[in-house]
C-alpha cells in the first residue's frame, strides 16, 4: 500500500490556510493567482490591489 501525498495548503492573501482553491474567490497579482477567504476581501483588493496586499487596507470581517 502506497501513502498517498499530502493535499496541498495555500495561502490566502488575508493569510488564511486553504486546501481546496475551487471553493475561493481569486485574481491575478502580479503574475500570481491569489486566493481570498471572501467575495468581501476580493471586491476590496479590485478597488485597490497594491494597498491591499502591501497590508495598508483593513480587510473586511463579514461579506456585508
Amino acid at each position: 500500500m502506497t501513502q498517498s501525498d499530502p493535499e496541498p495548503i495555500y495561502l490566502t492573501a488575508c493569510g488564511g490556510k486553504i486546501k481546496n482553491t475551487s471553493e475561493y474567490p481569486s485574481a491575478e497579482y502580479h503574475g500570481e493567482q491569489i486566493y481570498f477567504c471572501t467575495q468581501a476581501c476580493l471586491d476590496l483588493f479590485l478597488l485597490n490591489p497594491d494597498p491591499f496586499m502591501a497590508g495598508e487596507v483593513e480587510h473586511p470581517l463579514d461579506e456585508g
